[in-house]
């Protein structure tokens, strides 16, 4: 069985890439992932700022 993930990040969700695609925001999942820096741990979704995803994890370069 699979472990189910929460995200704990309050209020600040709204903001984060998997809120953005299920809304179908896909312009500004764009904007926000154009030149990415960053990773989340849970979902793997890059993006330009570790404010726009719940547990953000530097990529290497």
């Amino acid at each position: 069985m699979a472990e189910h993930t929460t995200c704990s990040c309050g209020e600040k969700h709204q903001g984060h890439l998997c809120v953005l695609k299920s809304k179908g925001l896909m312009d500004e999942v764009k904007h926000l992932t154009s030149s990415p820096t960053v990773s989340c741990f849970m979902c793997g979704a890059e993006a330009n700022s570790a404010d726009n995803v719940c547990e953000p994890v530097q990529l290497d370069k």
